[in-house]
């Protein structure tokens, strides 16, 4: 599913696209599937087939195989809409989460750098989640507090249940985080805030305008305590 493909599925829900950012791959992370195409390629060309047909095919196999890596990889975005986000891959057979603005906590919504060490900033470790859309390349996005991820979900997937975050016990929410990719997060917090404001929720357009950048780095008090929701 594509970006505009997402949209247009999800705009009764959500209303038309304000912006999108996607958190795509970075150059070294395509030099590396280049190398490593490269490098499988050399050894099927060292003791090749006995047609021409036979001698280039592993090389073809390889170069689908890293392009399929790249595009779903690469197909994190953050769709901000009239009335909600869309979060996750929008790489084809895969569905975003849909997240309504009413959904997401007053003063949740800050923009964040230094995204690698997120995960250690709200104390899940190495361990993937499917609420924190981050890749290695990551360097910054948004962080916000909004409805479990079974309550976004639109579809019924397979792996992902079991990537889900603990919901808070109060109030069952958790914790969400987007790439925004180069573009500056206090842009995409911006287009939130505006967003929400012309939906009518006033407290959450706000909060979100006044939120200040949270700087994560290798000590998670620097940053972690900063990050609403977390303990």
């Amino acid at each position: 599913m594509s970006v505009k493909s997402a949209a247009a599925r999800y705009r009764e829900e959500i209303g038309e696209v304000r912006a999108v950012y996607r958190d795509r791959p970075s150059l070294l992370f395509a030099l590396i599937l280049g190398g490593v195409w490269l490098l499988f390629t050399v050894f099927t060309l060292i003791n090749p087939g006995e047609t021409f047909v036979l001698a280039i095919a592993p090389s073809v196999i390889f170069a689908v195989i890293c392009g399929l890596i790249y595009l779903y990889m690469g197909g994190e975005a953050l769709i901000i809409a009239e009335r909600g986000v869309l979060i996750g891959s929008a790489a084809p057979g895969l569905r975003p989460y849909v997240i309504r603005y009413e959904q997401i906590a007053p003063g949740s919504v800050v923009p964040v750098t230094g995204a690698r060490h997120y995960s250690h900033a709200i104390g899940t470790g190495v361990v993937p989640q499917s609420t924190v859309r981050r890749n290695f390349w990551t360097s910054q996005g948004v962080h916000f507090v909004g409805p479990s991820p079974r309550e976004a979900r639109r579809h019924k997937p397979l792996v992902a249940p079991f990537l889900d975050a603990p919901v808070n016990p109060t109030d069952g929410r958790t914790m969400w985080f987007a790439g925004t990719g180069s573009s500056s997060p206090h842009e995409a917090v911006r287009h939130i805030a505006e967003a929400a404001r012309r939906a009518g929720l006033n407290e959450l357009a706000e909060r979100t305008q006044q939120a200040g950048l949270v700087a994560l780095d290798a000590d998670p008090k620097n940053g972690g305590g900063r990050l609403p929701g977390v303990a």
